[in-house]
Order: C-alpha cells, then structure tokens, then sequence
C-alpha cells in the first residue's frame, strides 16, 4: 500500500564485511529465518520473506525452497538487501536497524538461529499475548523475534 504521498517502505539494508560476509548472511537469513533470496552477487544480496498472516504450512519445517517460485517485489514481502563494504565507519552494528520477524514456532526458530551462530540477547520472555526473544545474528545484527499467542 502507498500513502497518500507515494511513499512505501522499501528495504531495510544491512552492511557486512566483504564478500564473505553476504555469503555468511545470506546463508543464515535463508536457512535460518527461511528468507527467499531475490538477487545475489559476490558484493549484494536482496532477500524476501511474506509479511501478515502467519504461514498454513507446518512451523516445524523450513520451505521448500527449490521449488518455490522466484518471489517479486510486492506490498506483502519485507525485502532486506544485505551490502558488502570495507568501512569500519559502515560496519557499525551499534546503530543497526533492529529486525523484527513474527515466527511460527519460538524454540524452532531460535534453536535453528544459534545452531547457525547467532546467540540469545537475554532470556526468550513470555508476555500475555505470546513469545518475544532477541538475538543477535552471526554478524552482530539484532533481531527481534515474536511468536503471537493462540
């Protein structure tokens, strides 16, 4: 959806270190969060995954992704690019975007998560209306996590 100025939210884009670091973060944000991956180079990544309603298909499982359809740029996917650099300036994950995923499963997703390197900022909290963790991802970014309660 547009606002009535013609603005939309675009990416949210993450700075690592060279091009092992948008492999390293591709591999995670894929295998990981189950994000679709659009376009990859060696210096550049953009990733997809659907925002909304939680997914019909099984929690317990990543998709199927070999035989997923090339996902496109729409209103109903959160796209985050993943940009290599050199900058130390740049690599400063002090004041990086907080990433927030709505998961179907909390302990699958973590488990899946620091199986992969990243590591818990803090006990998993359970609030009334459901699971909220934080962790930061290999690359030191933080995401934010929330499993909503039936």
């Amino acid at each position: 959806m547009t606002s009535s100025i013609g603005v939309r939210f675009g990416r949210a884009l993450l700075m690592v270190r060279g091009s092992n670091g948008v492999a390293a973060a591709v591999n995670f944000y894929q295998n990981g969060l189950g994000m679709n991956i659009v376009r990859h180079t060696d210096e550049w990544a953009e990733l997809q995954c659907p925002v909304g309603l939680p997914s019909s298909s099984s929690s317990s499982s990543l998709p199927d992704i070999s035989t997923a359809q090339q996902p496109q740029a729409n209103t109903n996917t959160f796209n985050l690019t993943i940009q290599a650099c050199e900058s130390e300036a740049l690599l400063g994950v002090g004041y990086s975007p907080f990433l927030n995923f709505d998961v179907d499963d909390m302990d699958m997703t973590v488990a899946r998560c620091v199986q992969m390197g990243a590591h818990l900022d803090g006990p998993i909290q359970y609030p009334a209306h459901g699971k909220v963790a934080a962790l930061r991802s290999p690359d030191g970014h933080m995401i934010g996590l929330y499993e909503p309660s039936i």
